[in-house]
């Protein structure tokens, strides 16, 4: 049985990038706390537009990744990876199929919006955690985008952070 769960740095008003995808505004520290978490997880899902972000952050952040298990979800790039630990999918399906041939039972799904969204619809989503960093954004791209969906969620707690992030943990209620 896997175990799906979302977990997004955003602004406290739910932007997880400027319009333009620009994340500046989000502290480090939510760099650190996702690498914390990866420690549980068997694999890190991304969208390709954040991969793509990583990808231009430079060198020190691909080196904390190079032990954890990567899938990046593209409809676009159908191509092979040059990092040995990263793998491409062109769907949700696609994505899960490929983890239960590697026995991935935990999946960390950290962005982008278009991603979340996709887990989301398909209902599979255990857990969202979200890392509120103290900024505003009146415009940018929400945690969620795509086809409707609603889900209740149920809080699990919430937890002050370093740098005055706060964490709140919810469970996702499947009716």
């Amino acid at each position: 049985m896997i175990k799906v769960t979302i977990e997004m740095a955003c602004s406290i008003n739910g932007l997880i990038a400027t319009e333009d995808g620009n994340e500046d505004f989000l502290s480090y520290r939510g760099w650190k706390i996702m690498l914390e978490f990866l420690k549980e997880y068997d694999v890190l899902i991304w969208g390709r537009k954040t991969w793509e972000n990583i990808l231009s952050w430079g060198d020190d952040y691909l080196k904390d990744l190079k032990d954890i298990n990567i899938i990046i979800l593209s409809e676009k790039v159908k191509q092979q990876s040059k990092f040995p630990n990263v793998i491409y999918c062109n769907s949700v399906d696609n994505c899960l199929k490929k983890c239960e041939e590697l026995k991935y039972e935990k999946l960390f799904i950290s962005g982008g919006a278009t991603v979340n969204n996709a887990f989301m619809e398909k209902n599979i989503v255990d857990n969202i955690i979200l890392n509120y960093n103290p900024f505003v954004l009146n415009k940018g791209i929400p945690i969620f985008k795509g086809n409707y969906f609603e889900n209740k969620l149920k809080l699990e707690k919430v937890v002050k952070e370093k740098e005055d992030i706060i964490q709140v943990y919810y469970n996702v209620i499947k009716e």
